[in-house]
């Protein structure tokens, strides 16, 4: 394939992939270009993983033909503007002066599907976890907060008590979420920005005898597949459609290869659904009636079953345990079996 940028030259153009490949999120979208040139190409991508702190190295070299980059750094944003060649951003915030063509998740849509996870188990109380230090993080907080504005619920936000930074050590932050979690009330979910900061909040809530899920329940903005089952407990995550975001990001930039117009508004993908494991397998009822059908429901929901195999297991009046279904978690049995069957389809 021949491009405005390497018109008069016979090789594919070079294509520079500035994506850390340490997290299921990275590879992910690094799997979505590749997939992108083999169909489209050939291009000859160009690829560095990065570190696992997330600030992806900077090639020392030419940057090629055009770059495909999650942008977070100010040092990165100058290098990509003085490249003189065609960028596209799959960061999902965006540095001030990064005018660039960009392909992200919807952060309103992923914390929304992350708080509603949470809040479909009975709780009352969702707090959120980032890490202050990190500022191109920031567009998951402002999410989490409007989120929790349209729910007319008051926001939590981790703030540590002293300053921290990349150069802290581990067991200082692990104090400080610690210190945070204990004056949480119980039992509460914690929306966590990644799999690592997961890692960290069930680590503290280990160090304080908080028990998860039943105290603290934990769902990361994102799904990570070993990490995040090697976690104790598994943490589940929402699902980004990480593929999607690297093929999308592959077809901006071959359209610029071809001077074909891009939209100025930013391409907005939805995430998938959520991968539900056993940080917020909660069965949030005080009634043991309920907990007892919850649990029957989740276990069977697949099998086809319906609110009479409900009542067969737990011997009640079926308008007793519609009415306890309503106050405790404001839906019926059947609106709950519903709701596992579809949870199960995602999955």
């Amino acid at each position: 394939m021949e491009t405005e940028s390497t018109a008069g030259r016979t090789t594919p153009p070079r294509v520079t992939v500035l994506v850390s490949g340490w997290t299921q999120y990275g590879r992910g979208i690094i799997e979505g270009v590749w997939q992108y040139a083999q169909r489209h190409g050939p291009w000859m991508l160009s690829l560095d993983p990065g570190e696992p702190d997330e600030r992806t190295r900077l090639p020392r070299a030419s940057v090629g033909d055009g770059v495909i980059a999650a942008i977070h750094t100010s040092k990165m944003l100058e290098k990509l503007k003085s490249a003189g060649v065609p960028v596209v951003n799959v960061a999902s915030t965006v540095l001030e002066g990064a005018e660039f063509p960009r392909v992200q998740s919807d952060p309103d849509a992923v914390v929304q599907m992350a708080i509603g996870h949470l809040m479909d188990s009975g709780l009352k109380h969702v707090a959120y976890c980032g890490e202050p230090h990190r500022s191109f993080i920031k567009h998951w907080s402002d999410a989490y907060e409007r989120a929790m504005h349209e729910r007319q619920l008051p926001p939590v936000i981790y703030a540590p008590r002293r300053r921290l930074s990349y150069k802290t050590p581990i067991d200082t932050h692990l104090r400080e979420i610690q210190h945070w979690l204990e004056k949480l009330p119980k039992p509460v979910g914690v929306v966590g920005w990644s799999t690592v900061a997961c890692r960290h909040l069930a680590m503290a809530c280990s160090a304080a005898g908080l028990a998860v899920p039943d105290e603290v329940s934990i769902i990361s903005l994102e799904t990570e597949d070993l990490l995040g089952r090697a976690i104790s407990p598994p943490i589940s995550g929402v699902d980004i459609p990480v593929e999607e975001i690297g093929v999308k990001a592959a077809g901006l930039l071959d359209q610029m290869f071809k001077g074909k117009p891009i939209e100025p508004e930013p391409i907005m993908l939805q995430p998938l659904g959520v991968t539900a494991r056993q940080s917020t397998d909660l069965l949030m009822a005080d009634d043991p009636m309920v907990r007892d059908a919850l649990r029957y429901i989740r276990d069977h929901a697949v099998f086809g079953i319906d609110v009479r195999d409900v009542l067969h297991e737990v011997p009640v009046a079926r308008r007793t345990l519609e009415r306890r279904f309503k106050e405790l978690l404001n839906r019926t049995p059947a609106e709950e079996i519903r709701r596992v069957k579809l949870e199960r389809v995602r999955e």
